[in-house]
């Protein structure tokens, strides 16, 4: 395989992201945890060059979330926005990325009031962040409004959480007149529950939900209630009940078959005819990873929670190779 260029183009002039070809290192969720991501990429090749890992003949990819929760998020921005910079990298935007661009964006009806209410639960959440980056909050946020959402080519996609053509569309159309980048206006319109830009930005950053039935809540790890499954995108969920259907299993889950009201409509599963993707998000739990689907790999194994950081290596198959998993704690 020939040497990577020095140089890649990253993205395009919307909000996806360019697939510079060759040999990719695609990696999940940081959540703040330097030293994990210190140690995946160096037992994938990777090695410092002027301070900056970089592999000869390889990009990373990583699918977003590199804020909240860990002890080194600063670096870890750091260390990723650093690849970036050089042609080493290509990083996506998480929810968590998104989140924060929220907390600091006003709502165009109530000046004042952000577009994330700041609740105790979102405060806890993103105090480690803001206290890790301090009187650069404002530099990094301006860089994650920048971030691609997605990754497509004619050999893998790539996204945080799921895939929806629709809202690809939508998204792009939005933040075309401002050479995709984020700014405070297209923000504003996706922060509005209920309208197309806000959904668009749920499938593609936070996936695909279904409502619990009879309205019954759950409480997530944060303290927060929850009033939905994250659901198994890639399959119908037509049979199946809330447990079956649900990303990860818990056993707090209803039994019960998801009825055809709760489905939406438009809803088109990702079918197995599609290229390879890859998504973080979903907090996977495991002794080591394993695919989802023949073409569907998860790449968040809870680092953030005791599990091990993960990456998966591409280099152009049709099916997910479980033995492609690289994962350290």
């Amino acid at each position: 395989m020939p040497p990577r260029p020095d140089t890649l183009p990253v993205r395009d002039a919307d909000m996806g992201a360019i697939d510079p070809g060759g040999g990719l290192d695609l990696i999940g969720d940081i959540h703040g945890h330097a030293a994990a991501l210190d140690r995946l990429l160096e037992s994938l090749g990777y090695e410092l060059v002027d301070g900056v890992p970089r592999h000869r003949e390889r990009t990373a990819v990583f699918l977003g979330d590199y804020i909240d929760r860990g002890p080194e998020i600063r670096r870890s921005l750091e260390i990723v926005k650093a690849m970036v910079d050089r042609g080493d990298a290509i990083a996506l935007m998480g929810n968590h990325e998104y989140n924060a661009i929220a907390w600091f964006t006003p709502r165009p009806d109530r000046p004042g009031v952000p577009c994330r209410r700041h609740t105790p639960v979102r405060k806890a959440l993103i105090e480690p962040t803001l206290e890790s980056l301090g009187d650069q909050t404002s530099r990094w946020i301006d860089w994650m409004r920048d971030l691609p959402m997605w990754l497509e080519s004619d050999r893998l996609r790539a996204v945080h959480a799921g895939w929806n053509r629709n809202a690809i569309e939508l998204i792009r159309d939005l933040v075309a007149p401002t050479g995709g980048v984020l700014v405070e206006a297209s923000m504003q319109a996706t922060c509005e529950p209920g309208t197309p830009p806000f959904r668009a930005i749920e499938q593609l950053l936070k996936g695909e939900e279904i409502r619990l039935p009879d309205d019954l809540v759950m409480t997530d790890p944060e303290g927060a209630p929850r009033r939905h499954i994250r659901a198994r995108w890639f399959e119908s969920p037509h049979g199946r009940t809330y447990r079956e259907y649900a990303m990860t299993r818990d056993d707090r889950f209803p039994e019960t078959p998801i009825p055809a009201e709760a489905i939406r409509e438009d809803f088109v599963p990702y079918g197995p005819q599609e290229r390879p993707i890859f998504v973080g998000h979903y907090w996977m739990k495991g002794d080591r990873p394993r695919r989802l689907a023949a073409n569907v790999a998860c790449l968040d194994w809870s680092v953030a929670r005791g599990g091990p950081l993960v990456a998966y290596r591409f280099d152009g198959e049709d099916e997910i190779d479980e033995e492609r998993f690289h994962a350290v704690r």
